[in-house]
């Protein structure tokens, strides 16, 4: 699909908040329905520009029809697309709202928890940027990042296979501009591998089937054992 189908099915408002709302997980046609407030007809016909776009897939489940977005590199479209908003935060506005403090986005942590442990991961050089480039001048939009000294030892503690992920079609690991805290984060499929892990682990917990992410009381210690994470 070339560009210009794709910018065309992202044009219209109503599309792009429908990716908006996939960029948390899969979700049937009624409940997009009930949050976007639009006629099923209506709804059907925009996912059908969006699906031949190639920027979400659907699958029937019962009576239900389920979307979710397409893959790993659209997710990261939508988020970069975020990031071109121009965020004032208002000074009546001093407590950090649920989604801005922990996500998911697509499928690894995002927020200021995402952006936090990936600051620690390279603190511990589990992964490193490659090259010389200072980091006051990196832009870090898909900055590809590489396996540092202390990657298998952090990394072996979480139970991640590097080698089984290496050998993947997807994008490895990559450094992700996060759209609230203007710093990356970890992406690609060591960011899911570790957001799998910290789920798993009951590290951390989803919210009310949202994107919203929260530390669990366990959580917050063990994160605090293995990376020296303390974060409120």
């Amino acid at each position: 699909m070339n560009v210009f189908t794709i910018t065309a099915a992202l044009a219209d408002p109503l599309r792009l908040s429908v990716m908006m709302y996939l960029i948390r997980g899969s979700a049937s046609v009624t409940e997009m329905m009930n949050h976007l407030e639009v006629s099923q007809s209506n709804l059907s016909n925009h996912l059908a520009v969006l699906k031949n776009a190639g920027l979400v897939k659907g699958k029937a489940l019962g009576r239900q029809k389920i979307y979710e977005l397409a893959n790993p590199e659209v997710a990261q479209l939508i988020e970069l697309l975020l990031n071109l908003q121009h965020i004032t935060p208002s000074k009546k506005e001093k407590v950090i709202k649920p989604i801005q403090f922990a996500r998911t986005c697509y499928d690894h942590l995002a927020g200021k928890l995402g952006v936090a442990i990936f600051e620690k991961l390279l603190e511990k050089k589990a992964v490193q940027f490659p090259g010389e480039i200072p980091m006051k001048d990196r832009q870090f939009f898909s900055e590809q990042l590489e396996l540092g000294p202390g990657a298998e030892k952090v990394f072996g503690e979480l139970g991640i296979d590097l080698a089984a992920l290496k050998n993947t079609r997807r994008k490895f690991a990559y450094g992700c501009l996060d759209w609230t805290e203007r710093t990356p984060h970890l992406a690609g499929a060591l960011g899911a591998s570790v957001c799998d892990s910290f789920l798993e682990k009951k590290w951390i917990a989803r919210k009310n089937d949202t994107r919203v992410i929260a530390i669990t009381k366990s959580g917050k210690q063990a994160l605090k054992n293995f990376i020296g994470l303390d974060i409120d």
